[in-house]
């Protein structure tokens, strides 16, 4: 049972086909574009017009330029710690991706092929390491529907909440960063299952755009979520130790 359920991890599975059954094989043409599996067909893709270096040096730009916005609003507030400082840039920024970025995309995936737009060129030059993101694979673009509505708003309230010191500041950050993580597991599982079949070889867009980038919502997120954790058991333990003096 287990060599059948791990399987599709480590071999491709080969269908034998009866001998009547087998017909002239005609070597395919392939399609007129960059993108993994070489047969993958995108009827209405078109070029990008910008080069990788001037689409990475606009999104650095914009991520600078939110970047120094939230840190100075945030910095004003003396009585938050550094680390919550650096949570609500995190917030700012990673909401703001989710939103316009991937929410973009989420509206507008069907028509991405011949999206010459800015961010739909952005979304070209990742897709370089997941096909699936130009192809409406139907798990990529429901969850990042999931992720533009939830993860990107509970993002922006998160920020809120340590900008205006809520008290349910570390539930929202919890749920948020939980799903988050939750997100990127099944998006790396996904297409491992598969052998990886929709990424370049070229050491950029496997380890550099589709692990490399990704790592960062593992790595931040999981922080945060011990964070919460920390605060929220913190906060109860209080609670009932508040609760336990009144009954003696």
């Amino acid at each position: 049972m287990w060599q059948k359920f791990f399987y599709p991890y480590f071999a491709n599975v080969n269908m034998e086909q009866p001998a009547e059954q087998v017909v002239e094989k005609i070597e395919p043409e392939f399609p007129n574009h960059p993108f993994y599996p070489r047969n993958l067909k995108l009827p209405t893709f078109t070029e990008k017009t910008h080069s990788m270096e001037y689409s990475l040096g606009v999104f650095a730009g914009i991520a600078i330029i939110v970047t120094l916005i939230s840190t100075l609003i945030i910095y004003q507030k003396q009585n938050i710690s550094k680390a919550n400082k650096f949570a609500f840039v995190w917030f700012i920024i990673t909401g703001s991706i989710h939103i316009f970025v991937e929410g973009y995309f989420a509206y507008f995936h069907e028509t991405l092929q011949s999206d010459n737009s800015l961010i739909g060129q952005w979304w070209k030059e990742y897709a370089l390491s997941d096909s699936r993101y130009l192809s409406s694979d139907p798990f990529v673009v429901n969850m990042e529907r999931i992720t533009a509505i939830f993860w990107g708003t509970g993002s922006y309230l998160t920020a809120i909440g340590i900008h205006q010191s809520w008290p349910s500041r570390h539930v929202i950050q919890l749920v948020t960063s939980l799903g988050q993580i939750y997100g990127l597991v099944l998006y790396y599982w996904t297409s491992s299952f598969e052998g990886f079949p929709h990424s370049r070889p070229e050491p950029l867009y496997f380890w550099g755009y589709f692990l490399g980038i990704n790592s960062i919502w593992a790595f931040i997120p999981g922080a945060l979520l011990l964070q919460s954790w920390s605060n929220l058991t913190n906060a109860v333990r209080e609670n009932q130790k508040r609760k336990n003096k009144k009954t003696d």
